[in-house]
């Protein structure tokens, strides 16, 4: 089923108008799919029928988003783009979706993956799925940050994107070549998690941060760096195909086994799960306007929270299952938190108020529908069938009675 999304645009005006046709009803009509309750996404995703065909045109309505987005009043087009993506942790899957993004909006992308591609690392997602980008025209190498120029060739950058270092260590030598280089634009990945803990949230740009963290010596030394256009974008939990790091997971492998859920007391902590397309749209965004995000820090989060115990419900609808929570206090009970629950225990969330301002940025994405996603994901690799150890939910369990 090929879906074929036509604009004439000529003024930045005309592009945001035929943004905003770029809706699941205005794809749902593309595709022909008619259902009596087809005024949403989710509504026409219940009806077993269509399902299927729903949840492609959701995929083409973002990557059609995406494209549109970039090219609404962009400032530079045909960028040559250099991603030095991180070899594990939660962070990878980002360069793997920005890859894509930037290339649907016309770019032209190198990926700088640390590391050897014949490590183990590489036999696991994102990495086991670079062909997906060799198919589109991305270059994949593999390298040592300290020595960049080595790994891409003697290539030349219009922007290059930082997607591994968390210290000045690790991203300094990245910088010193790029401004050697004489690349315009450079980007880093950051951290929401340096943020100091705050009486008022959701986290702001601008709220005080933690001056010792790794992060913000490095947010530093690129602000002062000389770079012509620089921005820093700061996410926080993920969520999103390819993504290696537990995070719902840790929700369906007890969810799946009809195991209690313990969650931390009371529940109704609020924290931030970002479809990782949500944080590519808004780099994608910001590498197409310079000029608008220089010298931006950038919360790359959704536009909705979650608390913990709707997190639960939520993984446990996409499992078509029922979850039983069952609430602890961890101090009162000797457990260490950071090891029986996957999440900081506390209101942790930010807002992305800065991309809504300066790049016009939106979410495309819905948690409910990529946990369903995941969840597919989850079963198609067996996870569901894996022998897995409970002892800290055992421990808590037997103590809360």
């Amino acid at each position: 089923m090929a879906l074929s999304l036509q604009f004439a645009v000529s003024t930045p005006r005309q592009a945001s108008l035929e943004i905003s046709k770029l809706t699941p009803g205005y794809i749902a009509s593309s595709l022909s799919l008619r259902s009596p309750s087809a005024s949403s996404l989710h509504s026409l995703g219940t009806s077993s029928g269509i399902a299927g065909a729903v949840k492609k045109s959701s995929r083409r309505w973002r990557a059609a988003k995406t494209v549109a987005m970039a090219a609404a009043a962009n400032e530079v087009s045909n960028r040559k783009v250099l991603i030095v993506n991180t070899n594990s942790g939660g962070h990878a899957v980002i360069g793997f979706w920005l890859a894509k993004d930037l290339v649907a909006a016309g770019h032209e992308v190198t990926v700088m993956t640390v590391g050897e591609e014949s490590s183990d690392k590489m036999k696991k997602p994102p990495f086991s799925r670079f062909s997906e980008l060799r198919d589109l025209g991305v270059s994949t190498v593999w390298g040592d940050p300290k020595d960049v120029g080595a790994a891409v060739g003697g290539k030349s950058f219009h922007a290059v994107l930082d997607n591994n270092g968390k210290d000045l260590d690790a991203v300094k030598p990245v910088v010193d070549w790029a401004k050697s280089q004489g690349v315009e634009q450079f980007l880093f990945i950051s951290s929401a998690g340096i943020y100091k803990t705050s009486d008022e949230p959701p986290h702001v740009e601008g709220d005080p941060v933690k001056v010792d963290a790794g992060h913000v010596g490095v947010e530093d030394y690129i602000s002062k760096s000389a770079f012509k256009f620089w921005s820093s974008f700061r996410p926080q939990y993920m969520t999103g195909s390819g993504n290696n790091k537990d995070c719902e997971e840790w929700f369906f492998d007890r969810i799946v086994r009809d195991k209690p859920v313990p969650i931390p007391s009371p529940g109704i902590q609020v924290t931030n799960i970002a479809h990782v397309s949500d944080l590519s749209s808004m780099i994608t965004l910001a590498i197409g306007k310079p000029s608008a995000s220089n010298a931006t820090i950038f919360n790359a989060v959704s536009d909705r929270a979650v608390t913990f115990d709707g997190l639960v419900r939520l993984c446990a609808r996409a499992a078509a299952k029922e979850a039983k929570i069952v609430h602890y206090d961890a101090k009162a009970l000797g457990i260490d938190a950071k090891k029986a629950f996957p999440f900081r225990n506390m209101h942790f969330y930010a807002e992305p108020r800065a991309a809504k301002e300066k790049l016009g940025w939106t979410s495309s994405t819905n948690l409910s529908e990529a946990l369903k996603e995941r969840y597919e994901e989850y079963i198609k690799i067996g996870r569901d069938k894996k022998d897995i150890k409970f002892e800290i939910d055992d421990t808590i369990l037997s103590k809360v009675g």
